[in-house]
């Protein structure tokens, strides 16, 4: 058995690690002035927005970041599309919940000086190895409220066409049912508020695709599992794009493997515009499962890049992410390699490819 012991998205101590230095580099470089409203709302219309794009705040040399990094990395937002899936917690911490996170301030506000737009998912789960326990107790009634009021603070003060809440949700559903539960009925409700507060955004959910399939064996190490599609219907009238986490690696050992309708067989079971929050594809073999088929090579990276935009092209998605602008490193386990970018920043094949594919009509 090839398991990868590791998450299906990426490694979220990571990413929070990249935010967390994301901050104190803004604060440096003297960005992170909380801006005003008006000077920072994004489009607020999502037919007008970017739709492509990177997730994660990730830098060259992300492990020893300077100033200079993050000034390349904002810099670089253009040529990838625009877009940056900003993807952190709800809260920073006890003593401020119900307040905007402070990356998600920081973000916008390079966003205006830097010309990138942010697409802000708000977490609710923590992520361990092989399961995520949810960051907020849903029978509190005073902590349901307060993330309710940071999701409504978001949309009222930045206007963005798109506002996640959640991220990869079935995985909770799959191992803390209860809290899922209590999600469901938290983000019904954030759905109103924000829709009041700016009708124009649009707001979702983020699934994982493979694990929603029923898949994911090299997370997983199970060729396959019952799908659970049926937990769209859970947020059936309140879903205005269906997001989508994707890692074919995960079941694949080559592009060429991958179905010719794994993307677009979705359509017949979504009732709304569909998106893709993260896209990957590694670039080197596995750590986890070196000698497996599974893993890439630059080539096999750049290859897939062309067969999402292929497979992918009569299903016109709202917008699409890949992960990441650059390789986190080996902490990020079986996602290293799948940036667009190696660690020092060197672009891959596959970033000419992304680059092809997003200025096609």
């Amino acid at each position: 058995m090839c398991r990868a012991e590791t998450s299906p998205s990426y490694d979220r101590v990571v990413r929070r690690l990249a935010l967390g230095l994301a901050i104190s580099i803004l604060v440096a470089c003297g960005c992170a002035a909380t801006p005003s409203p008006s000077a920072a709302r994004g489009t607020a219309d999502p037919a007008r927005a970017a739709r492509f794009g990177v997730a994660g705040v990730i830098p060259p040399n992300a492990d020893h970041a300077a100033a200079a990094d993050y000034e390349t990395l904002y810099r670089s937002f253009a040529e990838t599309g625009g877009l940056v899936g900003v993807y952190t917690n709800w809260s920073d911490a006890v003593t401020n919940e119900g307040k905007i996170p402070k990356v998600v301030d920081d973000m916008f506000a390079a966003g205006k000086r830097y010309g990138f737009t942010p697409l802000v998912a708000l977490g609710v789960t923590h992520d361990a190895v092989s399961t995520v326990t949810a960051t907020i107790s849903w029978d509190n009634a005073e902590q349901r409220r307060r993330f309710i009021n940071v999701a409504v603070a978001v949309a009222k003060t930045y206007q963005p066409a798109y506002l996640a809440l959640g991220l990869e949700v079935n995985r909770l559903a799959r191992d803390d049912p209860a809290s899922f539960e209590g999600f469901v009925s938290a983000y019904r409700e954030a759905y109103a508020a924000i829709k009041a507060a700016s009708p124009s955004t649009a707001v979702f959910t983020v699934f994982q695709l493979e694990r929603l399939r029923g898949a994911g064996y090299v997370s997983t190490g199970t060729r396959a599992s019952p799908a659970r599609w049926d937990l769209l219907d859970r947020f059936s009238g309140a879903l205005d794009v269906v997001g989508f986490t994707t890692y074919p690696f995960l079941d694949y050992e080559s592009p060429a493997a991958v179905p010719p309708d794994y993307y677009s067989s979705i359509a017949a079971r979504v009732k709304a515009p569909i998106a893709f929050t993260e896209i990957g594809w590694p670039s080197a073999p596995l750590a986890a499962a070196p000698a497996s088929g599974f893993g890439g090579t630059p080539e096999e990276q750049a290859s897939f890049v062309k067969r999402f935009f292929d497979l992918t092209a009569t299903l016109k998605p709202a917008f699409s992410l890949w992960s990441f602008p650059n390789d986190p490193g080996p902490a990020a386990a079986t996602f290293a390699s799948v940036g667009l970018r190696q660690r020092d920043g060197t672009p891959k094949p596959a970033l000419a490819a992304w680059r092809e594919g997003i200025a096609a009509p």
